[in-house]
């Protein structure tokens, strides 16, 4: 007769949570750079392609990217159309706006 064993079980599921917390999202993998400073940007995602100002706020555009951005594991975000694709997934660019104390203040998709 099999004994059930908890560790196992503990462990396993602990393996699977693990690997799913590893795929990171286009839209989650944006979605942590609120607040972050422009430094931390440039370290990851390199120079800008373009910037843009608007009033105090700084625009920096990334267009150098296909398929996923850096960071992700390229994995599909949810749809969130009528196509059942998401916007995340078809973008041509990122815009990021910097505000006044050099940090991440939102993101916008180009498409």
């Amino acid at each position: 007769m099999c004994k059930f064993n908890p560790a196992i079980l503990i462990t396993t599921i602990f393996l699977i949570i693990c690997l799913l917390e590893s795929c990171v999202s286009n839209r989650k993998a944006l979605s942590q750079w609120i607040g972050a400073n422009q430094n931390e940007l440039i370290e990851k995602w390199g120079e800008p392609d373009r910037i843009e100002k608007d009033g105090i706020m700084s625009i920096w555009i990334y267009d150098r990217f296909t398929d996923k951005f850096p960071g992700t594991t390229g994995t599909r975000s949810m749809a969130s159309g009528e196509s059942g694709e998401s916007d995340y997934d078809n973008a041509t660019a990122v815009r990021f706006i910097i505000g006044p104390g050099r940090n991440i203040v939102k993101y916008e998709l180009e498409n």
